[in-house]
């Protein structure tokens, strides 16, 4: 008897299990069953932009709070996490399904939506005035109309596009994974010129694919590749002015500082470095403790100190360097979360850990704002936390899991639903009355 009760129970422990997993499954966890990245970020106006999971946020940068989700109601195997393209009339961002959605700035509600059909988004989009640029990870190049949506002009290239174009003068300059920069046109998408072309000189290793946005000034642009190499590439010319060795990959993008004519990038060793603009000699270095990815950010603490902060994978995992020497202008901290600890499938408590930062800072007045990734264990919630720009304190977190449950809660006030309004629900009841049936039948049987 105790044998025949032990099994039911156990049947019973793995129904109400198997519908908890369904029903966690339906409830917008996305993120967790699809390719996910790190959040996208863009402060635009009063508001900060982040793509992360299966939403997409404005934040009020004052308080972390959300002004509005986009979609409302999560869709599963949605996910997002490039960031946010923006303009006063129009957000545009992009899944890692195959869709391109028009956002209205005021309340996130769609616009227009374009869907590529054939592949998925990875790289974000460039806003243009008549036009918006983006590509798929197939290697096409869409120029979109900005009010419609529609397609105005296509360009194949010969491999995949992983980054987002960069829009300057009437012009599109985009990298690829097939070690092409391409150029092109961008009222009417004819190609003006690629680099490189193949010809590189036979003691200078063959350029490698390319993930980051390039970066343009005074007629140069200034690019990364996974061959371990930064190059200057003349537009006038379309040839290389120098070029600088690092000491792995190169992922994000360069940025200039005008004030000292020098370039400052960093590759996937934490190599951080500042370059001469006019031969690329180095002015100074810096070793992170972890993998750069998100592109340096140039700003000027309230003593006038020209900056750069810089997000690694890494302790710590947020620098704040002199631009003029590469010393820190403020002591490096580590933004940290919980970590749950598991034996097997077992919780077996928390712990506080370093959080990687892949994603580009942002900052305000005031603010630095960090997104984090959630990785592994790490699920507490917390993507977006603000630190004060000249002490590091911690001001807000912006927590994606509370925002969905405040959101949960609301819709569940406004609009009570049954238990029976959900086909797991059903199921589950079923499930069980038949076990009660087959119990209480074979009860009988026994008297």
């Amino acid at each position: 008897m105790i044998t025949q009760r032990l099994k039911i129970y156990l049947l019973l422990v793995l129904l109400l299990t198997l519908a908890a997993v369904f029903t966690s499954g339906c409830s917008g966890s996305a993120a967790l069953l699809s390719d996910s990245g790190w959040p996208g970020i863009n402060l635009f106006n009063d508001s900060v932009y982040v793509a992360y999971g299966s939403q997409v946020y404005a934040i009020d940068p004052r308080n972390g709070e959300a002004q509005w989700a986009f979609p409302e109601e999560p869709v599963n195997g949605q996910t997002f996490f490039t960031p946010p393209a923006a303009s006063d009339d129009v957000i545009v961002v992009t899944d890692y399904r195959d869709s391109l959605f028009a956002l209205n700035p005021a309340d996130g509600t769609q616009q227009w939506v374009f869907k590529s059909e054939d592949s998925h988004f990875i790289g974000g989009a460039a806003i243009g005035e008549d036009f918006i640029y983006a590509a798929t990870e197939d290697g096409a190049i869409h120029a979109l109309d900005r009010e419609t949506g529609l397609v105005e002009w296509s360009y194949e290239t010969n491999g995949s596009i992983w980054s987002t174009p960069l829009l300057a003068d009437g012009v599109l300059y985009i990298t690829a994974l097939d070690r092409r920069l391409y150029v092109l046109d961008a009222e009417t998408g004819t190609l003006s010129w690629q680099f490189s072309d193949g010809e590189e000189a036979s003691d200078s290793p063959p350029i490698g694919p390319m993930v980051g946005t390039p970066t343009l000034y005074e007629g140069v642009l200034y690019f990364g590749s996974f061959n371990n190499r930064v190059y200057a590439v003349s537009t006038e010319t379309r040839g290389v002015l120098w070029t600088y060795d690092t000491t792995n990959w190169v992922w994000s993008s360069p940025v200039i500082d005008e004030s000292n004519k020098q370039l400052i990038g960093a590759d996937l060793d934490g190599h951080i470095f500042a370059l001469t603009l006019e031969d690329g000699t180095p002015i100074w270095t810096y070793d992170a403790s972890g993998p750069v990815v998100g592109a340096p950010l140039l700003d000027e603490l309230a003593n006038g100190t020209s900056v750069v902060y810089l997000t690694c994978d890494g302790d710590p995992n947020l620098l704040v360097l002199k631009t003029s020497d590469g010393e820190a202008a403020i002591r490096p901290v580590t933004v940290q979360a919980e970590f749950t600890t598991k034996f097997l499938f077992f919780n077996t408590g928390e712990n506080t850990r370093p959080v990687p930062i892949f994603a580009s800072p942002v900052s305000t007045a005031d603010l630095l704002i960090v997104g984090v990734h959630q990785l592994g264990a790490n699920q507490s919630g917390d993507i977006l936390y603000a630190l004060d720009r000249e002490s590091l304190q911690e001001e807000w977190r912006f927590n994606q899991k509370t925002y969905e449950r405040q959101e949960t809660e609301e819709q569940e006030q406004e609009e009570p639903t049954s238990f029976f309004s959900s086909p797991i629900n059903i199921l589950l009841f079923i499930s069980i009355t038949l076990l009660m049936f087959t119990l209480f039948g074979r009860g009988r049987r026994q008297q």
